[in-house]
């Protein structure tokens, strides 16, 4: 019915069309506000995507521009900086430190951090592509996930996902410290999401700690344990930071 109707309409209608279907998502009641800035983004295992705006948002938008299960959300990176753009809007969020990358400039310099715990990430990251053999299909593979995902899979969803959060906790924790802008709850939060992800990729780790693989997997569960320490370290307010809707139930 939907993609009936927006056949209807001229080209230069479509954007719009499309942010009043966002803001028609943004005022159910029944969303939990900022599920999703916090959260891993595997929505197929989340038990509230029906009530977080960024799923509601993305689901519009796969329909309109006609995305089969199979395919991917984006097919660019531009194409996703909109999207995030036009529901950080609906939801009355800055996109300040999105443009600022995304334009370069004097405000991307500020975007960066040197901190050792950033470069340990990375490292980590590198490593499960290393000990893993991960393939380039699966990195991309978008596709219907199983009922519950595998050992290898937990892995990889998170292996990047550790290094981009953490490297944004610290950024803001330290753009908060010179008094630039205020990001500690934003920090908190993104500390605390990354601590969740190392705890599950540890303990998924732990399942695919095979006789071939021993000496790789037990090197990354010992670089996951020193992100934690150094996380509890920077961030000793991440652990009783609390989501609502993923931590402790929403309303």
């Amino acid at each position: 019915m939907f993609e009936h109707a927006r056949d209807q309409e001229p080209a230069h209608d479509e954007g719009a069309a499309m942010k009043r279907r966002f803001v028609a998502v943004a005022n159910d009641p029944r969303l939990i506000p900022g599920v999703h800035h916090y959260c891993d983004e595997w929505c197929h295992y989340c038990p509230v995507a029906q009530r977080c705006l960024a799923f509601r948002c993305i689901a519009e938008y796969r329909k309109a521009r006609g995305r089969r299960e199979s395919d991917p959300t984006f097919t660019s990176m531009g194409e996703a900086i909109a999207l995030t753009r036009e529901i950080s809007a609906v939801e009355g969020v800055s996109t300040e430190d999105l443009d600022a990358l995304a334009g370069g400039g004097p405000g991307a310099d500020a975007m960066h951090t040197e901190d050792p715990l950033a470069s340990l990430a990375l490292a980590y990251a590198f490593g499960v592509s290393t000990v893993l053999k991960l393939t380039e299909s699966e990195i991309s593979y978008w596709g219907a996930p199983a009922a519950t995902p595998t050992p290898r899979e937990v892995v990889i969803w998170y292996h990047l996902r550790i290094y981009l959060k953490i490297v944004r906790a610290l950024i803001g924790k330290e753009r908060t410290a010179r008094g630039e802008i205020e990001r500690s709850d934003d920090a908190a939060g993104c500390a605390k999401l990354t601590l969740v992800s190392v705890t599950r990729s540890r303990e998924a780790l732990r399942e695919l700690n095979t006789p071939a693989m021993q000496q790789g997997v037990e090197s990354l569960i010992e670089q996951l344990d020193a992100l934690e320490r150094g996380i509890d370290e920077r961030f000793p307010e991440a652990r009783a930071y609390l989501r609502v809707g993923l931590d402790v139930p929403a309303a």
